[in-house]
């Protein structure tokens, strides 16, 4: 009985081991110190709303949700950054050069012809968000062209795996961020101060790691060696980039379009419900993050592969439905702890904000994973989305309920389209194709 127990019990034990040693290494490392980074960017988020007035408040959240399609970009150039700087030796060193200085000759024009787009259409967004100034729309430029710029030394970080650094300049970004605002709107600067932190923190977060990296990058190449062609985006990054863009836009129009239709007050108070719904989706877009480099090594037959969906399904719905039903059962100790006795109608909205979250869940994760297997039509619902949302919210936005309920009934049908593409994929019988494209090496992706 004893022996039969015991080796009942190995596999667990195993389990236990694998987990435990994979947690005491540098990807247990960098995992750590971007769950750091999500508390601390939610206690920024915690203090802002105490610090700024509802009005203000409303304001920073919805320029800042706006700059929320920036993290898609920002994650894309990581990712090239990485695939192009993912070798070893000597070689490594000058492919980190090269991919550094396309990067960066690509990047910083772009930023600054940004910055100089947000400088000439101030005017009009703040008339369209409504907003008495038009300064935080030409702070957001600043926000932006740093945006543009923090990835690449970031991403040189990843893909040569130094890993530990990669992880401390994901904890500064935020951290700065913090220290800055708060000091900036101690100062008096208010909305714009909060704006302000932004670039603050990645600027430091560039400094930073750009400063670790300078002995490498100041290398001058042999030219005898000849150089490392750094390649662009190819068609499936752009059609990632295009999934990517419309999951983000699905996910944070909501806040815009309530900031554009409804007072400073009832803006505001949406902000606070707008950013508990955001638990859910940053959890959502971690878990998606681990389906597709988990997937994307697999092999292409691979069983494991259809289980890996499952399991993630059950995880982010076990993690999405108990916030969505403490949302329902709690609201006001949400919106309490979230952003304080000030948002006395945010607790009219939370419920609605999680249901909706829940069903975008479901959507990204099956989306990430459809991606990592190079089936691509899931991009064809995402932008059929994206059109519906806007047509529907611009006929039906009379009370925030309503673009609420207009937002709902829009996931649940990508939810349908999404699941029937994962059957598709996935059904019964179905002979393995070729998948077009080169797959991500592993240390790409495990470093990502």
């Amino acid at each position: 009985m004893s022996l039969l127990l015991r080796a009942r019990a190995s596999p667990y034990r195993r389990v236990r081991t694998a987990v435990w040693r994979s947690l005491r290494g540098k990807s247990g490392f960098l995992f750590a110190g971007l769950m750091l980074s999500n508390a601390v960017a939610y206690a920024y988020q915690m203090v802002m709303s105490r610090m700024l007035s509802p009005a203000d408040y409303g304001v920073l959240v919805t320029l800042t949700s706006i700059s929320y399609v920036l993290a898609v970009l920002m994650r894309t150039v990581q990712a090239w950054v990485i695939k192009a700087v993912a070798a070893t030796g000597d070689a490594g060193g000058r492919r980190a050069r090269a991919a550094f200085r396309v990067a960066m000759r690509t990047l910083v024009p772009l930023g600054m012809a940004a910055l100089a787009l947000h400088w000439l259409a101030s005017g009009w967004v703040a008339d369209f968000l409504q907003m008495d100034a038009a300064t935080p729309v030409v702070v957001l430029g600043l926000y932006t062209l740093s945006s543009l710029v923090v990835p690449v030394p970031r991403g040189l970080l990843l893909g040569l795996d130094r890993l530990y650094l990669a992880s401390v300049v994901h904890v500064l970004e935020p951290a700065v961020r913090l220290i800055a605002a708060v000091a900036l709107v101690v100062w008096g600067l208010g909305v714009n101060g909060a704006l302000a932190g932004y670039a603050a923190g990645n600027l430091a977060a560039f400094a930073v790691a750009l400063a670790t990296l300078w002995p490498l990058l100041a290398r001058r190449d042999n030219p005898e060696l000849g150089g490392d062609d750094v390649g662009g985006l190819d068609r499936y990054a752009l059609l990632v980039l295009a999934v990517n863009v419309c999951l983000m836009v699905i996910a944070s129009i909501d806040q815009v379009v309530v900031k554009h239709y409804f007072s400073d007050e009832v803006a505001g108070n949406y902000a606070v419900a707008f950013l508990l719904g955001r638990i859910i989706a940053l959890s959502t877009m971690a878990l998606g993050w681990v389906i597709f480099t988990r997937s994307a090594i697999a092999p292409l037959d691979d069983p494991r592969r259809a289980r890996l969906l499952l399991k993630g399904l059950v995880v982010i719905g076990a993690i999405s439905l108990t916030l969505t039903a403490a949302y329902l059962i709690a609201p006001v100790l949400a919106v309490r702890l979230m952003g304080g006795s000030r948002y006395a109608i945010a607790d009219a909205y939370v419920g609605l904000v999680g249901i909706e979250m829940t069903l975008f869940s479901f959507v990204y994760v099956q989306a990430y994973y459809q991606i990592s297997v190079r089936k691509m039509q899931v991009v064809w619902p995402l932008c059929l989305g994206v059109l519906l949302e806007a047509a529907l919210l611009a006929r039906y936005h009379q009370t925030v309920e309503q673009i609420l309920l207009c937002l709902i009934a829009v996931m649940a049908g990508l939810l349908v389209c999404v699941s029937g593409l994962s059957w598709w994929i996935l059904r019964p019988g179905r002979r393995p194709e070729t998948i077009t494209g080169s797959p991500p090496s592993r240390r790409a992706v495990s470093a990502g």
